[in-house]
């Protein structure tokens, strides 16, 4: 777990602890639910956000900002989470030995046959915007990705719209628009 993460997490689960009455099981139940969601959305930030650095396999390359909300009587009601992406660049060009962000690898390496003709990847093809693609990282797991969008509300027709959307925005990534590889 990325020591972000994790001092997020000691530290909702302190203000949990402290802000839940304790008479109020509901109120408590309310933040561990409000806490998990939280929790859950970062394999999506970090598949998005995160890249293969020359320091870091799984490095943050987004900000992020977590907004406790609170009622009157500062119990936790809910939470807004706010990401800021800080490297745009990194999607045109990295280093020689670091990649790109991680859900284009988790897409080539994890996609179905039908995803495959459906995105227009072909299986084995090179991307000149995808550096180093052998290497294998515990980062690449699509199903995480794709298991942890389900559990924010994102179905699944949702994000494979997501994903078209994904690939059309970037045909430098993943090939010109008629599916061709760039190479």
């Amino acid at each position: 777990m990325l020591q972000q993460t994790w001092t997020s997490r000691c530290l909702m689960k302190f203000y949990a602890v402290v802000a839940a009455s304790p008479a109020s099981w509901e109120t408590h139940k309310i933040a561990e639910r409000i806490e998990q969601r939280i929790l859950n959305s970062n394999p999506v930030m970090e598949a998005f956000g995160n890249a293969c650095t020359l320091r870091n396999n799984n490095s943050s390359r987004f900000g992020k900002f977590i907004q406790l909300q609170l009622n009157r009587a500062q119990q936790m009601t809910g939470a807004a989470v706010q990401t800021y992406l800080l490297e745009k660049t990194r999607v045109a060009c990295q280093a020689s030995s670091e990649r790109n962000f991680h859900i284009f690898y988790q897409i080539c390496k994890g996609a179905s046959e039908d995803e495959r003709l459906q995105w227009h990847l072909p299986r084995g093809a090179a991307f000149s915007w995808l550096p180093n693609p052998e290497r294998s990282l515990e980062e690449d797991c699509f199903e995480v990705t794709r298991e942890a969008m389900l559990h924010l509300g994102i179905d699944t027709p949702t994000q494979n719209n997501i994903f078209k959307v994904r690939r059309k925005a970037t045909p430098f990534v993943f090939g010109r628009d008629d599916g061709q590889p760039l190479s």
